[in-house]
């Protein structure tokens, strides 16, 4: 084989290497499973040991972990992807993975498992923008000690990873019905939170840039069933007010903010094709 030969199949060699895509990453092990307790309790939480775990979730809910978006910005797909639950326990060759590091597996999982397929667009739709009311905003700043420093991508309550499981993370957003609490979040975290409840992108605009402590009572009339995300109970929660304003009033009178209704871009996941679940 002379030079000129040598070198072109070296370079047939490099390019084919080049081209050739990384294994996409996979969990080591994992078991999918109808579940049809009719049971209203849902989880779903990464665990120790590179473990994820989801109970009586939708596959809507699971494609929102996976692809860190919410079930507002979720569109098509068949009805059922709303309607049937699953229960899902997989695991990680690497135990060390933050719940962003076990996305892409959750991904590869759920094309092979429910054989979907997705693409994301950017249009206009609907949004709230959260601005502060005449005055300024009305939240309180975040208690010193009142709650427990958690690393990003750590394990919250009911996953481990609290040495106080009495008393709140710092940043956790904590869920009743009807009712918000949470210690040291930002401007970002709630604006999230709103968003899940209201079923619309919610933009911060208010230009608050600290932390704060929240407690947020509202009314459930007018907000469609189920909405809110995935809520978790907060501890020893009294039970909510019937009497208790819409959110949009109890975002003004209790947190100084109000939210109003504009158009503008958002990111969207579109479900192109999914199919009924192939277990184990």
């Amino acid at each position: 084989m002379n030079r000129l030969t040598l070198s072109l199949t070296l370079a047939v060699a490099w390019l084919a290497a080049a081209q050739t895509p990384s294994p996409r990453p996979e969990f080591e092990a994992a078991s999918v499973k109808i579940n049809t307790t009719g049971d209203g309790m849902m989880m779903i939480a990464p665990l120790p040991g590179g473990r994820f775990k989801a109970t009586n979730a939708t596959l809507k809910m699971l494609v929102g972990v996976a692809w860190k978006v919410q079930s507002h910005a979720i569109s098509g797909g068949p009805s059922w992807i709303d309607s049937d639950h699953y229960d899902v326990e997989a695991k990680a060759a690497d135990g060390n993975l933050t719940i962003d590091q076990l996305r892409p597996l959750l991904q590869a999982m759920l094309e092979d498992r429910f054989q979907l397929k997705t693409h994301m667009e950017t249009k206009d739709v609907p949004v709230y923008a959260l601005l502060p009311m005449k005055g300024g905003p009305k939240l309180p700043d975040a208690k010193e000690g009142g709650c427990q420093e958690v690393k990003p991508g750590a394990l919250l309550p009911g996953g481990g990873g609290l040495v106080n499981p009495g008393q709140p993370a710092c940043g956790l957003m904590m869920m009743g019905r009807a009712q918000m609490q949470a210690a040291k979040i930002g401007m970002r975290q709630l604006a999230g939170a709103l968003s899940n409840i209201l079923g619309r992108p919610v933009i911060d605009e208010t230009g608050f840039t600290g932390s704060f402590d929240l407690h947020l009572e509202y009314s459930l009339e007018g907000l469609a069933a189920g909405r809110g995300g995935m809520p978790m109970p907060a501890p020893n929660a009294p039970a909510p007010d019937t009497s208790a304003p819409s959110i949009f009033t109890a975002v003004q009178e209790q947190l100084g903010l109000k939210l109003e209704s504009q158009k503008g871009p958002g990111e969207i996941l579109v479900i192109d094709h999914a199919g009924k679940a192939s277990e184990n």
